[in-house]
């Protein structure tokens, strides 16, 4: 039940990115969403059983379930790195090599290990060393991009603003967590090769179910933040833009009337509204020169507000 609540979850913050994937072609929040729901159906051990049956009846649902993990934590990896490392610094490398790989790997493995009837619990698959080192690779993999999304989220965090910092924080305290959680996991893989490690005190299956989900919401939520966030204040920003369009319109008339409308600038009617502000404000400090002064002091600390204003909206 906790897998399929957390899917429910995910697939719900991969439709809140629909209108980016649309606008953009392409998203990879979207993406790590998606396939992470897609992975946490798959494991709920009814879902798995049933789906398995229906497909060969071997297991087979367990490569599908690792694919789909395979690809969620890599662009979750990609979307992390994306937003927060500048371009600047970023490393030249093969983006595409170690995803390659793995999926590469685990096709092997998954082949050398042979037709076993349907499984739905760890133990029993792992006793053939190809299956256990078919799931070592996923928890490499797993661990591989956790602590490098951690280790990128708290190191530029400090750099970022306020719905960033919140949003990064959460990608970040998720990402501990499930480094944690393929910690546990490959205590409990080496165990069935190395029955030692059964005295090593690791949470419960049930705690680590909980720990799972909230490492999924956790990212999901923490990559969705921002973008709300930044949604938001465009629509604040456009808003704002309106009205003072609106209340410099008036005032930019009045002027060009004085100065005999020779200030007067070319303008786009499509253009972005701020832009046609900033056009505006403009015309209107041309036409002020040439008349030699019309402004009151109430429109002129209007005008001058509405220019900081604009400044302040092209910061980064």
């Amino acid at each position: 039940m906790i897998q399929l609540v957390a899917a429910a979850v995910l697939f719900v913050l991969a439709g809140a990115r629909i209108p980016a994937m649309m606008r953009n072609r392409g998203d990879t929040v979207f993406f790590a969403g998606l396939f992470a729901g897609v992975g946490s159906v798959l494991m709920s051990p009814d879902v798995y059983a049933t789906v398995d049956s229906h497909i060969g009846g071997i297991n087979v649902a367990k490569l599908a379930l690792h694919t789909s993990m395979i690809f969620s934590v890599w662009y979750l990896r990609r979307s992390v790195l994306d937003a927060i490392v500048p371009a600047g610094t970023r490393r030249v490398r093969v983006r595409s090599l170690p995803l390659t790989l793995t999926l590469a790997l685990e096709l092997t493995f998954f082949i050398l290990t042979g037709p076993i009837p349907t499984t739905n619990s760890w133990g029993l698959y792992h006793e053939r060393l190809p299956a256990a080192l078919f799931s070592a690779v996923l928890i490499a993999f797993i661990g591989w991009v956790c602590g490098g999304v951690a280790a990128a989220c708290f190191r530029y965090i400090p750099r970022m603003r306020r719905s960033f910092k919140v949003g990064f924080t959460m990608v970040g305290a998720g990402s501990v967590l499930a480094l944690l959680v393929t910690i546990r996991f490959a205590i409990g893989l080496l165990s069935v090769p190395i029955p030692a490690l059964l005295a090593v005190p690791v949470p419960s299956d049930a705690v680590i179910r909980v720990v799972e989900m909230v490492t999924l919401i956790l990212g999901g939520a923490g990559l969705t933040v921002p973008a709300v966030a930044g949604h938001s204040r465009l629509k604040r920003q456009a808003r704002w833009a309106a009205d003072t369009l609106a209340g410099v319109e008036p005032i930019r008339d009045r002027v060009l009337q004085h100065a005999g409308g020779g200030g007067l600038l070319e303008s786009d009617p499509a253009a972005p509204t701020g832009e046609r502000l900033h056009r505006m404000i403009v015309e209107v400090w041309d036409a002020e020169l040439a008349s030699g002064g019309t402004l009151t002091a109430q429109e002129r600390t209007f005008l001058l507000a509405a220019e900081e204003q604009l400044d302040l909206n092209r910061r980064p």
